[in-house]
């Protein structure tokens, strides 16, 4: 009887702290798709508590409906909506694949356009100081994730951190240091590998 108390007693303020997460959501994912694409910079953090491991490096990305750029650890990553392309100029060297829906789902940085989507079950943590710290648990298990945590401030409805824990130990920290409008709205293939820019360029195929 207890527990049939408590758990009655705690339905609506879970139920309040879910509506306030989504609102909270929303309200970063409107001033987004308000853009007419986005221009992020950001630092990447690689860190394994467990090993003691911390790696971090700056980054650049550029998201516009579906697709993105993603410019990292001296790699350039493409996504047109329909092909991945991952060019290495170190070794002059382009990998196209098909995106695997079970992997890239979750890890499409184009996730801040949806971040509140049928894919997360969402929980308020806290609220504090103009910033908010909202916990998404996927739905379905995934292979890698097992939650994801944003931070936005929530007088700006911008997003400035996000944080993915790995079932691995493994976590990834996305510290965004800036989130505006490029100065010149890129078009289709701004994302997608130019070969023929690049003739020196070995193309392998994973398709």
């Amino acid at each position: 009887m207890t527990c049939c108390l408590l758990a009655w007693a705690s339905a609506p303020l879970t139920a309040q702290t879910e509506a306030r997460a989504r609102a909270i959501l929303d309200n970063a994912v409107n001033k987004i798709k308000a853009y007419p694409a986005v221009e992020v910079v950001f630092s990447l953090t690689m860190e394994n508590k467990v090993e003691g491991v911390r790696e971090s490096y700056p980054g650049k990305a550029y998201m516009k409906e579906n697709m993105y750029r993603i410019e990292v650890m001296d790699v350039v990553n493409y996504f047109d909506g329909e092909l991945i392309y991952t060019y290495m100029p170190e070794v002059e060297e382009v990998n196209i694949r098909l995106p695997e829906e079970e992997q890239e789902d979750l890890l499409d940085p184009t996730i801040l356009f949806d971040i509140y989507n049928q894919k997360f079950a969402r929980r308020l943590l806290e609220e504090k100081d103009g910033k908010a710290r909202v916990e998404l648990t996927p739905k379905t298990p995934h292979k890698q994730i097992k939650t994801i945590e944003v931070q936005i401030n929530v007088a700006t409805n911008l997003v400035e951190r996000v944080t993915s824990f790995g079932k691995d130990d493994n976590d990834i920290i996305i510290a965004i240091a800036s989130l505006k409008p490029p100065a010149q709205t890129p078009d289709a293939t701004f994302f997608r590998f130019d070969a023929d820019a690049h003739p020196n360029v070995e193309v392998i195929d994973l398709r």
